[in-house]
């Protein structure tokens, strides 16, 4: 195979928060994309109060977790038809040069969760020791990450009726359609005609869909609807049994999140939450003992939003079946998960009913647990860990 590159002049990489340092001093072969991306799906309409300040974002808590609450389910009044197109930012990263092994040409399209954007992914901290980005390139693989709708450097809809997992579901759909089909190769080459450069991009054979937390339910939502259009998938933070859910949005101590930091949220309206402390942070995402604290002053800096619909949402697509997906599946866990596992994820699943109920025409579906380490995988010292299970992996199966 002859090997992948991008412009002559590569584009430099910014993360989409304000508060995030750049990533200039890494030299790799990566180009950020405008995606227009055209979805249409069925959302529900709920049943919640608004939440246009701080003290609405308490009483939405209080709304949500008191024992005589409805039900999710219950809180459904309706259908609301999303059909739109929306913005995404997203960011594709090529291997330089082959390595004996195709891997090239098996693209990981990365979904990260709420908290973050696609920095998740990337983290520009200590030299790049964290970043799954440069460990995929490392591996040979190609790896495109994008920020969700309703984060980062993609659009804002509404945060009720629009920015819902089924909609976020089919914007994955859509952007694993346009790699296979050669729409993004496609439009890498039109953006190194406006630059100057001659572009090289690989035809992608194989996709592997690769989710964190929410992009993990996200994931699942696609092998469940979609499963014909991925040979493989990756689900790390989230695994859909067990202790799933059982720590409710009162843990995460949310705040509205214009009303929480205006210059930086300046247009998330009513709906958008975000962690309100550096300690809410660590309470999802880090085990003590397990990270440097200059990490979790990190992403601090670089924290996101999410939507009063995604945290109603989310249920609905992570336990969908996926009779017609084929390919393997790995969860890829961390042991001391407060989000997931309410703390410890030995033993807090059912393999079997997954395989059985959920994913019963997958090749394979395996556990890996990740010692030492807390919901946000990619910000704990053995990170690399981590990574390299889920590239051993995928070796395994042929990805």
């Amino acid at each position: 195979m002859r090997p992948l590159h991008l412009a002559a002049a590569l584009l430099a990489l910014t993360t989409s928060s304000t508060a995030a340092p750049s990533h200039s001093h890494r030299n790799r072969a990566c180009i950020d994309l405008d995606l227009e991306v055209s979805v249409t799906a069925n959302n529900s309409i709920y049943d919640v109060p608004r939440v246009d300040n701080n003290i609405d974002a308490v009483d939405w808590i209080w709304d949500m977790e008191a024992w005589t609450a409805p039900s999710v389910a219950d809180r459904i009044k309706g259908v609301r038809r999303v059909d739109d197109t929306f913005a995404i930012s997203a960011q594709l990263c090529v291997p330089g040069s082959s390595d004996g092994s195709d891997r090239g040409r098996i693209l990981q399209i990365a979904t990260h969760g709420f908290g973050f954007d696609k920095t998740y992914w990337d983290a520009d901290f200590d030299h790049g020791k964290y970043s799954y980005v440069d460990a995929a390139l490392k591996a040979g693989y190609s790896i495109l990450t994008y920020d969700r709708l309703g984060v980062g450097k993609s659009d804002k809809p509404d945060a009720y009726d629009v920015v819902q997992a089924p909609v976020e579901v089919e914007v994955l759909k859509e952007i694993t359609l346009l790699a296979r089909t050669g729409g993004l190769a496609e439009l890498v080459r039109r953006k190194g005609r406006g630059g100057g450069g001659t572009t090289t991009t690989p035809q992608f054979e194989k996709v592997v869909l690769v989710g964190h937390s929410l992009g993990s339910a996200i994931t699942l939502g696609v092998l469940a609807g979609h499963g014909d259009i991925v040979e493989g998938a990756v689900a790390t933070g989230l695994i859909p049994t067990g202790e799933l859910g059982s720590i409710g949005v009162r843990s995460f101590g949310l705040e509205h999140a214009e009303s929480h930091d205006r210059a930086r949220f300046q247009g998330r309206g009513s709906g958008y939450l975000v962690q309100a402390t550096e300690s809410n942070l660590q309470q999802i995402f880090f085990k003590k003992g397990d990270f440097d604290k200059r990490v979790l002053r990190y992403g601090a800096q670089i924290k996101e939003t999410g939507t009063v619909g995604e945290f109603l949402s989310l249920g609905a697509v992570a336990s969908q079946a996926a009779p017609e997906y084929s390919g393997p599946v790995l969860f890829a866990l961390a042991e001391y998960d407060f989000a997931t596992c309410a703390g410890n994820c030995t033993g807090a699943y059912d393999l079997e009913t997954i395989k059985h109920d959920l994913l019963p025409g997958a090749s394979d579906v395996r556990v890996h647990i990740q010692p030492g380490s807390g919901h946000g995988l990619t910000l704990h010292l053995n990170a690399t860990g981590h990574y390299q299970a889920i590239f051993d992996y995928l070796g395994g199966q042929g990805l």
